[in-house]
């Protein structure tokens, strides 16, 4: 059913995860001030933070074995899942894990696999474009309607948990009634890991960033896909509806101020790393598709791996394979971080 609405994703798409932290992720890690976490409690509620606050706010203990400081008054359960943002950078890393243990306020998590996602969210949201002077403080349709980017979280019938990007131009979501939010779901790389785990379970939860602003919106309830065509149509770019968006009964949503956002200066071009110094996520994100590929073409993906500067040279080609499709879903003026 998924494939048929938005395609099956190119299989390198699906090759790149790596079961354990590598050089590669260890450095991004080391650099990124800021992730996004979902997980439940042991009473099942769905929740969406950002944790952090400075470089290097993980600790790592080993290649599977990471921790980090929690001041949530609930308790992580089972399975959890992150992205973690490094400022000025497109690509994002995406780890996914289980709560092992948690003493005070430090979190335990036993790694099960990790990999780089590609920029497109940061893209369409330009989440890294200097935000206008902070607005006066407003309620929470304000806020979400206002708010470019959001991290959203999801779990399959197994328990397995995934936290996944969201960005679009001026606002990611917006209220259709009361109590309804839509959010729209454009192909992206057509991963479409949040639409097969609401098939299998409706819960969710999802935290929204407003540029220049401490406050994180928080917001869980049920979900549901939806591909009604005149709603669709309302969410159109330059005539191009998405092919599905999502749709969130409502069942508690708070607007709370964030200590590691305000720490992580994310909006401060003194913290956006330079491009000739900061982890070459493509470059990371090409080693972990060569482990993952058996025979000639992993031995053609290792060499070239191999050849330094390679994949800053590969930049180019990528940044407008990014331009080529955000603009078949309707962006114009796209422009890589």
């Amino acid at each position: 059913m998924i494939e048929a609405l938005v395609g099956r994703p190119a299989p390198m798409i699906m090759l790149k995860q790596v079961s354990a932290l590598d050089e590669g992720c260890r450095a991004i890690l080391a650099l990124s001030p800021l992730a996004a976490f979902g997980y439940r409690d042991a009473a099942g509620t769905s929740r969406t933070t950002f944790i952090g606050g400075v470089p290097g706010f993980v600790r790592v203990h080993s290649p599977t074995r990471i921790s980090f400081d929690l001041t949530e008054p609930a308790t992580p359960y089972g399975p959890v899942s992150f992205f973690f943002l490094l400022p000025g950078v497109g690509e994002l890393l995406r780890v996914n894990g289980t709560v092992t243990t948690r003493k005070g306020q430090q979190t335990t998590i036993k790694i099960q696999e990790a990999y780089v996602h590609c920029a497109q969210a940061i893209l369409r949201s330009r989440l890294w474009k200097p935000p206008a002077p902070p607005a006066s403080p407003t309620g929470i349709a304000e806020f979400l309607a206002a708010s470019p980017f959001l991290a959203l979280s999801s779990w399959d019938a197994s328990g397995g948990s995934d936290t996944s990007p969201r960005g679009d131009r001026s606002t990611v979501a917006r209220m259709v009634g009361d109590r309804t939010i839509v959010i729209p779901d454009r192909k992206g790389n057509r991963r479409a890991d949040t639409l097969h785990n609401l098939l299998q379970d409706d819960r969710l939860s999802f935290a929204a960033l407003l540029p220049g602003r401490d406050e994180v919106l928080h917001v869980r309830g049920r979900g549901a896909i939806t591909t009604d065509p005149d709603l669709l149509e309302t969410m159109a770019l330059r005539g191009m509806p998405p092919h599905a968006a999502l749709l969130i009964d409502v069942e508690q949503a708070e607007m709370i101020g964030n200590e590691a956002v305000t720490g992580a200066r994310l909006w401060d071009p003194g913290t956006h790393l330079d491009r000739a110094t900061a982890p070459d996520l493509l470059a990371i994100a090409g080693k972990h598709l060569a482990l993952a590929t058996s025979g000639p073409p992993a031995v053609l993906m290792r060499a070239m791996a191999a050849i330094p500067g390679l994949t800053r040279l590969l930049r180019p080609v990528m940044n407008r394979a990014y331009r080529s499709g955000l603009r078949k879903e309707g962006y114009d003026d796209v422009r890589e971080p």
